[in-house]
């Protein structure tokens, strides 16, 4: 369903839902975060970041796993997601997010005002954050500099204590999701997804 949410300079925002089968429950999302300008990543790809496939199959594999699924537009990027993250997170409702490389540094400011998240070989700052967080790392990303960052940011997590979970995915490239077709592959997601059941109190029946 596409609707619309305000940024946050007020002005509305193109957003879609991916809704989950009528029995799951209807309190819990998750937010696919966007990193980029869309002017931008529309100018330099041909399409809004929420048109691109990537984002369609995985909105549409996070509602088959029985929670909602949002994509949205931006003008700019960390304060427009904060803004629909605390416009959507009513009373009740549980929020987490999900992001990918270069798309991460914006997700992880959107992580505190979450419950949880998942990042896919995340291009990482210093900053940790205290939600529990899904990691994956794939052994053979081709991004310079990328996997030396994310290893000494586990290693911080990890001696700060934060709620970290690594999956290291020693064969894979860094679209992994859309380049390497294996059985791994396929427990990664499916791990990751029940991750965020779990985090946000959503069974599957």
């Amino acid at each position: 369903m596409e609707t619309a949410d305000a940024g946050a300079d007020g002005v509305m925002l193109p957003m879609r839902i991916y809704s989950p089968a009528a029995s799951s429950d209807p309190r819990a999302a998750v937010v696919i975060v966007e990193g980029y300008p869309d002017a931008g990543f529309a100018e330099r790809l041909g399409c809004r970041f929420m048109d691109m496939e990537w984002s369609i199959s995985l909105a549409q594999l996070i509602a088959a796993s029985g929670l909602a699924a949002i994509t949205y537009s931006n003008r700019s990027p960390a304060a427009d997601a904060v803004a629909l993250i605390n416009h959507l997170g009513s009373p009740g409702v549980r929020l987490a997010v999900w992001s990918t490389s270069g798309h991460a540094p914006v997700a992880m400011a959107a992580l505190e005002h979450a419950t949880c998240g998942v990042l896919t070989n995340p291009i990482v700052g210093e900053t940790m954050g205290t939600k529990p967080l899904y990691l994956v790392r794939s052994g053979r990303d081709e991004t310079p500099g990328l996997n030396a960052a994310l290893d000494r940011f586990v290693g911080d997590a990890i001696a700060a204590n934060r709620p970290l979970t690594l999956l290291n995915h020693p064969e894979a490239p860094h679209s992994f999701e859309l380049n390497h077709d294996s059985a791994l592959t396929r427990s990664v997601l499916r791990q990751a997804l029940a991750f965020l059941r779990f985090h946000l109190g959503v069974e599957m029946h």
